[in-house]
């Protein structure tokens, strides 16, 4: 009887740790909250962002509500988890984040949670936002955390002078001999280099930005910064340089 019991008393408990995308969605005020200095938009595009690390899976992302539903699936050492993560607005540069994660089924072999991860991987996303910006500030007010945007750093970037204009002497050509003069690049040609050169600094900084996101250890997470600045850095003197073009070819 009293084997009965307590293999009753175990079952009840497993069943209550479990969870689904609807439970989770009702424990509003119950999950891991941090406060940003930064707008509601900035914060939301963060938090889909961070909603789909590791094997996450967004299931809902309703921006009119402020929230949004994810679930990682059945692995090898867990029945999976459900999060559901709240965006509120607090004032045009304040934004909250509120997560919960709870398990899907009984626990395994380990438990996970989700709430510090997806709150981390927010701060990194709109830190990299803001531009110009180096780093983050963060106070401590009771349960929440403020993340303020550090003061921004001037960036000068130095655009070079239009190369001179070349001129190509051609050799007489001695009896038998054929020459074959290049063709000088047209503008075209050269606003269509300066645009594949920004597909791919861009191709870059976005992979560069996920791997922030994803690292952890300190000292990487500062080279990856500085990485991202340089793209940046570039970026930017490519698109004047590709305004330019488009100027000269109008």
């Amino acid at each position: 009887m009293k084997s009965i019991m307590l293999l009753g008393c175990v079952l009840a408990l497993l069943a209550a740790g479990c969870s689904s995308p609807k439970t989770v969605s009702n424990l509003e005020g119950k999950g891991t909250k941090q406060t940003f200095s930064y707008s509601y938009d900035t914060v939301w595009r963060a938090a889909v962002d961070a909603a789909q690390q590791g094997e996450l899976q967004v299931m809902n992302a309703d921006r009119e509500r402020g929230y949004i539903s994810a679930r990682r699936g059945v692995q090898v050492e867990t029945f999976g988890e459900n999060v559901a993560i709240w965006v509120r607005s607090l004032g045009p540069a304040q934004t909250q984040v509120e997560v919960a994660s709870r398990q899907a089924g009984p626990p395994v072999m380990w438990l996970k949670n989700w709430e510090n991860e997806i709150l981390r991987a927010v701060a990194a996303n709109v830190t990299r936002e803001a531009v110009g910006a180096t780093g983050t500030g963060t106070q401590i007010y009771r349960d929440t955390t403020v993340v303020t945007p550090a003061p921004q750093e001037r960036t000068t970037v130095v655009i070079p002078e239009p190369r001179p204009s070349t001129t190509v002497v051609v050799p007489e050509p001695r009896p038998g001999t054929t020459v074959v003069v290049p063709e000088a690049r047209t503008s075209v040609d050269v606003r269509r280099e300066t645009e594949l050169r920004l597909e791919d600094l861009r191709r870059q900084q976005r992979e560069q930005e996920a791997a922030l996101a994803r690292e952890e250890d300190e000292r990487r997470r500062e080279g990856i910064r500085a990485e991202i600045d340089r793209l940046r850095a570039e970026l930017r003197t490519q698109e004047q340089r590709l305004s330019e073009l488009e100027r000269e070819v109008k």
